[in-house]
């Protein structure tokens, strides 16, 4: 899965009453930033760990209604990252 293709898909259960645009935007910014964080970690050709993580980011907004933030989406791809023997930096995006 591609990052826009994982992107469209989180925008499309993203329901905008959730919160005002302006944050939704930001929000999904901040996401995006996350899975190019998480492709250039993962060098493998299928992105399982974008899929992993954008299935993660899906089952969060279908069980509780609620978006998870971007630290707890970070958290669930350096999870992803160290259970796969990737590494991943404390002064990376995802290690932060």
């Amino acid at each position: 899965m591609t990052v826009e293709s994982a992107m469209g898909r989180i925008r499309e259960a993203d329901d905008i009453d959730r919160t005002e645009a302006d944050d939704r935007e930001q929000q999904h910014e901040m996401y995006r930033k996350t899975l190019r964080a998480l492709e250039d970690v993962t060098p493998d050709d299928d992105d399982e760990g974008v899929t992993v993580v954008t299935n993660w980011i899906l089952e969060q907004l279908e069980s509780d209604g609620e978006r998870p933030s971007s630290k707890a989406v970070r958290r669930r791809a350096r999870e992803y990252c160290r259970a796969n023997g990737y590494d991943v930096s404390d002064n990376d995006w995802l290690g932060q």
